[in-house]
């Protein structure tokens, strides 16, 4: 962001570009955790790495040869990912999975079937994490916040992050959860809540929001225009943050309103397919971010082809709304 986009005396955001795939910085940075180290798995093929806590500690699981295998070998392997992380969360102290980030070769690949890769890998996780959860019904009490972009290569990399307490799935009032897509976006839907609020997350209670875009109900909005879609994805942003505050009405709001509930985040990472799309991403959101440290920015495909920007982001919350401009 430059000096002229940001409004005067609020201190800019150090912008981050990184390569994928890696979580984001803050993830790599919490405290209390071990050096990673490679931990024997069930599955052969499957790379598993722990790095141990007591409140907090983060999983890998990767494997390669994603290009060459066909739709229902690419299927099973992705839950038995998943599998394979609830299975190392029950022998921790931490067995709560608050985040995930996928990272999918090639995630447009048509496996057949009108499939693409991305409905693929949708079908491997809903399997794991419904049996994981005792079913689809329970998905809304216990499903974490999760996010998948595409990326080149032949190795998928899921990483999770666990937790000590259980997270408190939040959902945007703009949307319709992921979990409940129609058939339209494959024969099973994606399964990962909008955001996780949790408590004894640092100070306060924080809210992990997942990979927000310019959809609304189930739709893609504003095709082929970067700027509407960064600023309806900031709509999608504030709603929940309000959602989690308890603010429910799925209401658009007006500028003052976005930067009040904006300035909650303190950490972002945004996707973005096409670099000529960066400066304009920049350009909304340095209007609107008050109160971020830290802004990553990533080029990576996006789960839908015609979505263009991509937002993540760590906020604080608290128990109401907070004043306009704070």
């Amino acid at each position: 962001m430059t000096a002229t986009q940001a409004a005067p005396d609020r201190p800019e955001p150090a912008l981050l570009r990184r390569p994928v795939p890696c979580p984001p910085s803050w993830v790599e940075e919490l405290p209390g955790l071990q050096a990673a180290e490679l931990v024997p798995g069930r599955v052969q093929g499957l790379e598993v790495r722990l790095a141990r806590g007591t409140a907090l500690s983060r999983l890998e699981v990767a494997f390669g040869g994603v290009r060459s295998m066909d739709i229902l070998t690419f299927q099973q392997t992705v839950a038995e990912a998943y599998r394979t992380v609830f299975d190392q969360l029950t022998c921790l102290p931490t067995p709560y999975p608050i985040r995930f980030w996928a990272f999918v070769p090639n995630i447009h690949a048509d496996l057949s079937a009108g499939l693409d890769r991305y409905m693929a890998f949708n079908a491997g996780r809903f399997a794991a994490y419904s049996a994981w959860c005792g079913g689809r019904d329970a998905l809304s009490r216990s499903v974490a916040t999760g996010s998948a972009v595409g990326i080149e290569g032949d190795r998928l990399e899921l990483h999770c992050l666990a937790s000590r307490e259980p997270g408190t799935p939040v959902e945007n009032p703009r949307q319709v959860p992921a979990y409940r897509y129609s058939r339209r976006y494959g024969p099973l839907p994606p399964c990962f809540a909008r955001a996780t609020s949790i408590a004894g997350f640092g100070e306060g209670r924080r809210l992990l929001v997942g990979g927000t875009a310019s959809i609304r109900g189930e739709d893609s909005l504003h095709v082929g225009d970067v700027a509407e879609q960064t600023l309806e994805t900031l709509q999608n942003l504030a709603s929940l943050v309000r959602s989690a505050c308890g603010v429910t009405e799925a209401a658009s709001l007006g500028e003052q309103e976005l930067l009040a509930w904006l300035g909650r985040f303190r950490e972002l990472r945004v996707y973005h397919p096409r670099a000529s799309d960066t400066d304009a991403i920049l350009d909304v959101l340095g209007r609107f971010f008050v109160g971020v440290a830290r802004l990553e920015l990533l080029q990576a495909e996006l789960c839908r082809a015609e979505l263009l920007v991509e937002v993540e982001g760590l906020a604080d919350i608290g128990t109401g709304p907070p004043a306009a401009g704070a």
